[in-house]
């Protein structure tokens, strides 16, 4: 798909995209609670980069536990940071919000932090292992990366037993799962967690981990020590 339609497809989402996510994403918001365990300590004062940010979930689990922290919010759609502003509006003085496509745009530089929610599937993978090196280079020595994503297993046949308890998920919710597989495997290009490390480990990360896994999906961590 091209960036024309992803980017016109999010744009659509912005006002549902939460209440659609708990649809299609199994687990959804118990991920969250797992997110927010991985974050540093409370108290702490962080520099974070929410990458694709959408409507500001994971960022709200940020200041919910790092309330002194600052967050820029990135995404490619200006509906989805409007919702984003809307959503932590509370929040005020301690976010930051910038439109742009971080396949091109620069994303900064000095975080402590960097989420990456659901997001990264949506480069192919040359695109993906040349964008490890870009992440481990804006973060601070101690940071972390932490990316929530679409994964496929290394077995062709486990990977399509975990796509067909994915759509089952989705049609129990009430969702069209062929149409929602068919818009994955359209715009969509997820890696294996064997690949995610080793592009990682590639970009200069040292330390990773994968933290949850159920049916395509996963929770992993990587730091720059």
């Amino acid at each position: 798909m091209k960036q024309e339609q992803v980017q016109e497809h999010f744009a659509r989402q912005a006002d549902n995209y939460e209440k659609l996510m708990v649809k299609l994403i199994p687990q959804y918001l118990e991920q969250h609670q797992i997110i927010h365990d991985l974050l540093p300590d409370e108290g702490k004062r962080c520099r974070v980069l929410d990458l694709g940010c959408g409507n500001g979930i994971l960022s709200e689990v940020v200041l919910q536990k790092l309330p002194h922290s600052h967050i820029v919010g990135f995404d490619l759609t200006e509906n989805m940071l409007k919702a984003f502003a809307k959503k932590l509006s509370r929040y005020s003085g301690k976010f930051a919000l910038q439109q742009g496509d971080f396949r091109t745009d620069s994303i900064g530089k000095g975080y402590d932090i960097i989420i990456a929610g659901l997001t990264l599937h949506h480069l192919t993978w040359q695109e993906r292992e040349d964008f490890y090196q870009v992440v481990y280079s804006a973060l601070n020595y101690g940071g972390l990366f932490l990316a929530r994503d679409i994964i496929i297993d290394e077995d062709q046949a486990v990977r399509q037993e975990q796509y067909a308890h994915w759509k089952a998920f989705m049609k129990a919710q009430g969702e069209d799962p062929e149409l929602w597989y068919a818009k994955h495997i359209e715009k969509d290009h997820p890696m294996t967690i064997t690949d995610h490390f080793a592009w990682l480990r590639s970009a200069g990360f040292v330390k990773v981990a994968c933290h949850w896994r159920f049916f395509n999906f996963a929770i992993t961590t990587a730091e720059k020590v």
